[in-house]
């Protein structure tokens, strides 16, 4: 039986993460800018050394490079991870998306395989799931794979791949039979991006960091890559996508974002004549209210991972908790920008910059929030119909 941790625990796990990164990340984050949300980039010698230190899918069975711990202790790793604006975009679609969904619907020889790759920091996979007419339609995809004899002949063309200029190993989405209707004949795959015929584009974005298109052009992927039934990809693309919901890195993000803007509030000076900008009354009730939002957030996130161990079904808890954490981050970085006033607009690497450039990184990042991982109208729509029981 997994044992849950403590709050003296809980505190214990956080500190150890929160040492590691202070250790770790300065050390192997190579010419990127560290931004307050989910990297876009990623460091593979971040994710190794977070793979050595054992921090990589504790929750997984030991058998398979995990530590059998639960599911709560890794959102407490999580948010410490989201704390430290640690590059987390390989690592979140590693363990939250492929590696769970692994132990979901892999076989044996693929669990036995893949999963202590990842645990030690060896395979980092990215997520081969939209396409230009396919984001949120998931069902639209049009790349192809073929069977032929014992392997799959995939031609296609795939956008928005966080981490897929460092990835070993791509969770690949692909039409497997194109006579059904588009919601079946999908099935999914491992791609090993060595592969030839796999060509990747990177590409920046306004949040910081690169995202990327893979172009996919008669790659052959051993049909033992099948990852669950052939034509079923759908209904367990659905369950991956849940498990990348799960978003308690960005809490931890915005945590550190506002016991910054606190901080900021309560040592400089409003031009209004109050003293500190702490002593603005409007301003006080701006971080007043971020603050009970940000405690309904921290607050929701851990009671799902309180069921996940339950073996509660939390389809619509993930949507909730993304969208509200979204929604939450976009209006603290607003927030901050009305406040802080225009000095929160120097980047990294400006003379005039504010704790390193934390506040306009967060700012350009967040609008990325209420998209990635699936727009918040999707998770609207999650919510009424799976969650309320509404007709779609």
């Amino acid at each position: 039986m997994r044992i849950i941790p403590t709050e003296d625990e809980a505190a214990a796990i956080r500190g150890r993460v929160l040492d590691f990164c202070r250790e770790t990340i300065p050390a192997t984050v190579h010419g990127l800018e560290r931004q307050g949300t989910m990297s876009d980039g990623d460091s593979g010698a971040f994710f190794k050394a977070l793979g050595c230190a054992g921090w990589i899918g504790r929750h997984w069975p030991q058998e398979y490079g995990g530590r059998g711990a639960t599911h709560l202790e890794t959102a407490i790793i999580d948010e410490a991870l989201g704390y430290a604006r640690a590059p987390l975009s390989a690592y979140l679609l590693s363990v939250k998306v492929f590696g769970n969904s692994l132990l979901l619907f892999g076989t044996e020889a693929q669990k036995s395989k893949y999963l202590p790759m990842i645990a030690a920091g060896d395979a980092m996979f990215c997520q081969g799931f939209s396409e230009p007419m396919a984001g949120s339609d998931f069902g639209s995809l049009r790349t192809t794979a073929v069977r032929a004899g014992d392997e799959y002949v995939v031609n296609g063309h795939k956008i928005w791949t966080s981490s897929a200029e460092v990835a070993t190993h791509m969770y690949l989405a692909a039409r497997t039979d194109p006579t059904v209707v588009k919601h079946r004949g999908i099935s999914l795959f491992v791609l090993d991006m060595k592969t030839p015929g796999v060509t990747v584009n990177s590409f920046a974005t306004l949040g910081g960091g690169v995202l990327n298109e893979v172009f996919l052009s008669d790659v052959r992927i051993p049909a033992e890559n099948l990852l669950g039934e052939e034509n079923r990809g759908f209904h367990q693309a659905m369950r991956s996508l849940d498990l990348e919901r799960s978003c308690m890195d960005r809490v931890g993000a915005a945590r550190l974002s506002l016991d910054r803007l606190v901080e900021y509030v309560g040592r400089n000076g409003s031009d209004r004549g109050y003293g500190r900008l702490s002593d603005v009354p409007m301003v006080r009730e701006k971080i007043g209210e971020l603050r009970a939002k940000l405690q309904v957030a921290r607050s929701f996130g851990y009671m799902i991972a309180r069921n996940v161990d339950a073996g509660k079904g939390v389809s619509a808890e993930f949507s909730f908790g993304k969208l509200y954490v979204g929604l939450l981050t976009q209006a603290l970085a607003d927030a901050t920008v009305d406040i802080v006033g225009p000095l929160a607009q120097f980047e990294h690497g400006s003379d005039l910059a504010i704790l390193d450039g934390l506040f306009p990184a967060v700012f350009r990042a967040s609008p990325a929030l209420t998209l990635a991982g699936g727009s918040s109208e999707i998770q609207r729509g999650v919510i009424a119909t799976r969650g309320l029981g509404l007709p779609r």
